[in-house]
């Protein structure tokens, strides 16, 4: 992750991969507090999640493509040295296959630990070296962040496949220029777009009593920022560990890693890469 990672929750339930489909009682509603923590290295970063969200289960119907449909309504904040996030969603499975969300970000840049860095343009090598070399040159503000992300998910037998798709707008309160987008780890202009995707292809090497699961996989990352018109591929592996449906009063703990190299990079092209995260959940 970046200096200071904020795992799209994916944790939030970014956590870049989990159980699919969404394992809930058919009907009903639940309310679920949960904490995630995630830590990156290349480049290297920490950031605290913590949220609450409300999901409505729809009845299952005939067939598997009606199993597993939810309407869920949520918010989270997250928090590293360097900015804070607070965060509303909406995301819906209309059918088994396909999972929706729309979020907003909102983010409090602090002015320190590389918050708001600026380049001097979208040509800007942003590696770690430069970043260290910035370091002093930070700046107070806030930053928006409008996400539309499809997720399509398919299940044939132990085999789970995943494709994720972030498409984000970015605005900066800040003059024209370029600055260093730390989720993504590229270069944004003050209002600008990117696209993300990663697409994995998952075993279920283990499955216990109610969501506890072990899956891992290959995966397959490219993120392009338009106007700097920077493009990064990764060639990744992913790890997703749930090992009790629950734990005392909590529910589904769990661990996850991402780890790979950087195909097409700018900054790091051909450097490894690690993701660590840890969570839990609580029901009521």
């Amino acid at each position: 992750m970046r200096a200071y990672l904020q795992l799209t929750f994916v944790v939030l339930g970014l956590v870049v991969v989990g159980p699919t489909p969404a394992a809930a009682e058919s009907g009903g509603a639940r309310t679920t507090a949960y904490v995630d923590t995630v830590a990156r290295v290349s480049p290297s970063g920490v950031m605290l999640f913590a949220g609450v969200l409300r999901r409505w289960n729809v009845a299952d119907g005939d067939g598997v493509l009606f199993h597993g449909r939810y309407l869920e309504l949520g918010g989270a904040i997250g928090v590293n040295p360097a900015y804070s996030q607070a965060s509303a969603h909406l995301e819906w499975v209309p059918i088994a296959v396909l999972q929706l969300r729309l979020q907003y970000d909102l983010y409090g840049f602090f002015g320190a630990n590389g918050a708001l860095l600026q380049f001097p343009s979208a040509s800007s090598r942003f590696g770690n070296d430069e970043i260290k070399a910035a370091g002093g040159s930070e700046t107070t503000g806030l930053g928006h962040r409008v996400l539309v992300s499809p997720v399509l998910r398919l299940r044939a037998g132990p085999v789970v496949l995943r494709s994720q798709t972030d498409v984000a707008w970015f605005r900066l309160s800040s003059s024209d220029g370029w600055f260093y987008e730390w989720e993504y780890d590229t270069l944004v202009a003050h209002s600008d777009f990117v696209v993300s995707n990663r697409s994995a292809v998952l075993l279920e090497l283990w499955h216990g009593a109610g969501e506890a699961t072990l899956l891992a996989g290959p995966a397959y990352e490219i993120t392009h920022a338009f106007d700097a018109a920077i493009t990064r591929q990764r060639a990744e592996g992913v790890v997703f560990w749930s090992p009790v449906d629950t734990l005392g009063a909590f529910a589904r703990p769990r661990v996850f890693a991402v780890g790979g190299v950087d195909l097409m990079d700018r900054n790091r092209r051909h450097d490894p890469f690690v993701i660590l995260g840890v969570g839990i959940d609580l029901d009521r």
